[in-house]
């Protein structure tokens, strides 16, 4: 059991604070937009915003940690409430 309620993993709970809104944005302005398609765009916001390829590096292996249907549900949920 996770200590992060219905977060699969604190990944998952750190990506759906800190990029929930912009997920929300992307699928307000780009509704037939894939989970694939979110990660990418994260992914490459996060590492456009990094300068130093350790860093870059250790942001793809943490994206596979994020249970991205699970935001990207979520997100859908939210916009649908």
């Amino acid at each position: 059991m996770s200590e992060y309620k219905e977060y699969k993993n604190r990944a998952t709970y750190i990506a759906s604070i800190w990029l929930g809104e912009s997920i929300r944005t992307l699928l307000d302005e780009n509704p037939n937009m894939s989970v694939l398609d979110v990660k990418a765009d994260c992914l490459e916001f996060l590492q456009e915003h990094s300068s130093h390829k350790i860093v870059s590096s250790f942001l793809c292996a943490i994206a596979d940690e994020i249970d991205w249907n699970f935001i990207y549900n979520d997100c859908k949920t939210v916009k649908a409430s």
